[in-house]
């Protein structure tokens, strides 16, 4: 998944992403009737508020050119890594185009501290969002469920959390990318989950994914298909 790029100026993202570049997987006229976009102040709220039963998608599908533009600014600012987490879901809700690269400078910039180094909560938790983020994405744009297969194959992160390195956090990471390709239900991403059905390293990760598929179906985990 995407953590080893090299880290790119965030003005290149902003670019692609600015109010006048920006071209949204949605159509960026919304049709009549639909409900407008949300203003550059109500993205912003969006963004920087709590949401205890998780952010509303609704409200997510909502944010336009301006507002897209401005979470790429907040992902990029270090003063806003209490919402990065927050963010990286928005952005992949909305789903428009410069989101994926936008994610990956985010990667480049807050999680390629180097061996050995120490994230920080906030940092931790944006990175525990991102697969899910990438999930969202997958709708309307393809690369992230490449994106999300890359894991599986890549090495553990080189930074920690606490207690948690090495391959504790390989685990998390592949663990959190099957659910995340699982909820998509996209025909890609079920090819990718069945090769990691099939891996014969791992029969721990082949089983989470054979229990999501099974509780997915309604059928109890190890019951008859």
């Amino acid at each position: 998944m995407i953590r080893s790029f090299s880290a790119r100026a965030f003005a290149l993202v902003l670019s692609l992403v600015s109010l006048h570049a920006v071209a949204p997987g949605r159509a960026t006229a919304q049709p009549a009737g639909s409900p407008s976009f949300l203003s550059l102040e109500e993205t912003e709220s969006l963004a920087r508020r709590v949401d205890y039963e998780g952010m509303p998608e609704e409200e997510a599908a909502r944010i336009g050119p301006e507002g897209a533009a401005r979470l790429v600014e907040m992902l990029a600012d270090p003063e806003e890594q209490p919402h990065h987490a927050r963010i990286l879901l928005a952005l992949g809700i909305w789903g428009g185009e410069g989101a994926l690269e936008a994610m990956r400078d985010w990667a480049s910039l807050f999680l390629n501290g180097g061996e050995g180094s120490e994230l920080d909560r906030n940092r931790f938790r944006a990175w525990q969002v991102l697969p899910f983020a990438l999930g969202k994405l997958a709708h309307s744009d393809p690369r992230a469920v490449a994106e999300l297969a890359a894991c599986f194959d890549a090495d553990p992160p080189a930074w920690s959390f606490r207690r948690f390195k090495g391959a504790r956090l390989q685990a998390l990471e592949r663990r959190a990318a099957v659910a995340a390709l699982a909820d998509t239900r996209l025909p890609e991403a079920e090819r990718v989950l069945d090769a990691v059905a099939r891996r014969a390293g791992d029969p721990a990760l082949a089983d989470h994914v054979r229990a999501l598929r099974s509780a997915a179906e309604g059928v109890p985990d190890g019951g008859a298909r």
